[in-house]
């Protein structure tokens, strides 16, 4: 039989030689995570002991409320636990992942015939710290492009499968300042994608940016409704109109709008309506136990709301404010990311040979110019 104590199947020793040198790890390989989008909520510079929903509502305009939580339920692969209300905790986001004594042998039966144990533990390693990581980076993205799309970001049983669902976090974006397209004047039928009769896209979009002060602003839409946009009959007969002035009909204009390549399409647009277009194309990964599979199955959904487009100003429009983590017991217990505001945490139970790493942020993105911000809902 193999002996030896603990540390023969300690995936963080064998791959690292230190359990100490987790940190190192994480930090050596950060370049291969992915990429976090906060653009326009960077940050808070400060970490905060914790914040509640009447702090929030008071310092920012965040109404939150919640329906149902669990308080107590340890992390799952699809977890997010909160407090109601009443307690006043903003939602913790959590994904565990676990490395147990099957998934040891197996790195020794492919040490046999491959590479070293040492370059195996630090491929399993990796590849658990990047799942991990990169679900927050998806999550705080995920939250970023709903708050520009829809003024709130909502958990729900779609984005949260397997954890709450029924608390929003809602920007007081005055509803003045949102706009919806209805009948005839949606831009496409989205039933069978067919364009709205009296659909007029580019005196949608002049029409709320003459609400704005300057022209610091921008357009965020997402790159498919993006991509449809320009392909949009109205929208290509007014590029058109611009180019001749003097088509002899909407048909000639139309075809002239068409003649273009997209992106010069794309280009002319942004001169007409006065404001530039920033496509965000993102998709986040929403983890799903599907019971017939007896699996984990991973559903896929565009991050900024389709059929959505926001105008919102240049620069900062919020911040993303966070918790400090609590760690608790020996430093080589943990690791961190984003500046201290995740933390890995490392645990391993002797009797059952398995060794459990799970991840832990407690953050918000929240607008503090949402009077400056417009959503237009065109289907």
């Amino acid at each position: 039989m193999w002996t030896g104590d603990k540390v023969f199947f300690d995936l963080v020793s064998t791959a690292v030689g230190d359990r100490y040198a987790l940190q190192a790890f994480i930090d050596a390989t950060k370049e291969a995570y992915n990429k976090l989008d906060l653009s326009g909520f960077n940050w808070s510079s400060s970490l905060l002991p914790d914040f509640s929903f009447e702090q929030i509502e008071k310092e920012y305009g965040i109404n939150a409320m919640a329906t149902w939580v669990d308080l107590d339920s340890p992390g799952t692969p699809v977890s997010i636990e909160g407090a109601s209300l009443q307690t006043g905790k903003v939602p913790r986001q959590k994904k565990y992942a676990t490395f147990d004594e099957n998934d040891f042998r197996q790195l020794a039966i492919k040490r046999v015939s491959n590479s070293s144990l040492v370059d195996l533990a630090q491929d399993a390693l990796f590849n658990i710290n990047k799942k991990l990581i990169d679900s927050h980076t998806n999550a705080m993205t995920y939250m970023r492009h709903q708050m520009v799309s829809k003024g709130k970001f909502e958990l729900t049983t779609a984005n949260n499968a397997g954890g709450i669902a029924g608390t929003v976090f809602s920007a007081s974006i005055p509803d003045t300042n949102k706009v919806t397209k209805t009948s005839t004047k949606v831009w496409w039928d989205t039933s069978d994608g067919s364009e709205g009769s009296a659909s007029d896209p580019v005196a949608d979009m002049k029409a709320i940016g003459e609400k704005v002060n300057g022209t610091a602003y921008h357009w965020e839409v997402d790159a498919l409704t993006l991509k449809k946009l320009l392909g949009h009959s109205k929208v290509k007969t007014a590029i058109g109109y611009s180019l001749y002035p003097l088509a002899a009909s909407a048909a000639a204009a139309l075809q002239a709008g068409s003649n273009l390549i997209e992106a010069q399409r794309k280009a002319r647009l942004e001169e007409i309506i006065g404001f530039p277009i920033v496509a965000i194309d993102s998709i986040s990964r929403v983890d799903k136990f599907d019971k017939g599979q007896k699996k984990v199955v991973g559903v896929e959904v565009r991050s900024f709301e389709p059929y959505n487009l926001a105008l919102v100003p240049d620069g900062q429009i919020g911040e993303t404010i966070a918790v400090a983590p609590y760690a608790v017991g020996d430093a080589s217990n943990f690791a961190e990311y984003y500046g201290g505001r995740l933390m890995i945490t490392y645990d391993f139970d002797v009797r059952k040979k398995t060794q459990y790493m799970e991840s832990e942020l407690t953050a918000l993105v929240v607008p503090d110019k949402p009077k400056y911000m417009h959503i237009l809902t065109v289907a």
